[in-house]
């Protein structure tokens, strides 16, 4: 008997948040977000910091409010899963130290229909082989069992030319791409985390593997 994924739960740790579905105001939801992230009285102590600059009587710009630009990049996560235009897709984004006011990490989980262990690892393969722009700097697979099943995937590190940084200076992206296949099933479901850096995770795709301790897959008989 064939059994297909009828729906998933993924318990989160703390410093996780989910990005609700079908927001119709993502600026609203995200400046109340970063409000209740950020500690009391976080922003106002920010705000107020300037410094004379030697040799001048005008203080220096007040750095930004933490708050405003945490709500900034939260905005930026919720839009990125619109314009995926993917149904279903579960998004999320961690955020470990709000005062910094940025996004350490997004997640996101899809079910996908029909994708075997062995043509997934081939995509991610070839993803990886094919790839010059932007180019894999590091890619290492993956290999684990949870819970909801056998896991397979990759822990990549992308390099992204950044001109502000300077010429040929490329910023590194972060990513654990993973695909959970449930037992019994054709079905799978596709995990990506991307880091805010490489300094994020002490150990990225361990960190991912032991989050989805939390993951429960339900199954139905097609």
């Amino acid at each position: 008997m064939t059994r297909r994924v009828a729906g998933y739960e993924l318990s989160l740790d703390d410093g996780w948040t989910l990005v609700p579905l079908g927001l119709d105001d993502i600026d609203g939801w995200a400046r109340e977000t970063a409000a209740r992230l950020v500690p009391p009285g976080a922003a106002d102590a920010v705000t107020t910091l300037s410094q004379v600059v030697p040799g001048s009587d005008e203080p220096t710009p007040a750095e930004a409010d933490p708050s405003e630009a945490l709500a900034e990049r939260i905005a930026d996560v919720a839009r990125s899963a619109t314009a995926s235009g993917i149904s279903g897709l579960a998004v999320a984004f961690l955020v470990r130290q709000p005062k910094r006011g940025e996004v350490d990490a997004m997640l996101t989980v899809v079910a996908q229909a029909g994708l075997t262990v062995e043509s997934f690892a081939a995509d991610l393969e070839r993803l990886v082989a094919d790839s010059h722009d932007p180019p894999y700097m590091y890619a290492q697979a993956i290999d684990a069992d949870v819970p909801a099943g056998s896991v397979r995937g990759a822990h990549l590190m992308i390099g992204h030319l950044d001109g502000d940084l300077g010429d040929g200076v490329a910023h590194l992206e972060e990513r654990v791409a993973l695909g959970v296949f449930p037992p019994g099933s054709p079905d799978m479901l596709e995990v990506t985390v991307i880091a805010n850096g490489v300094s994020v995770f002490d150990d990225m795709a361990q960190a991912v593997v032991d989050l989805l301790d939390g993951l429960s897959v339900e199954l139905e008989a097609a």
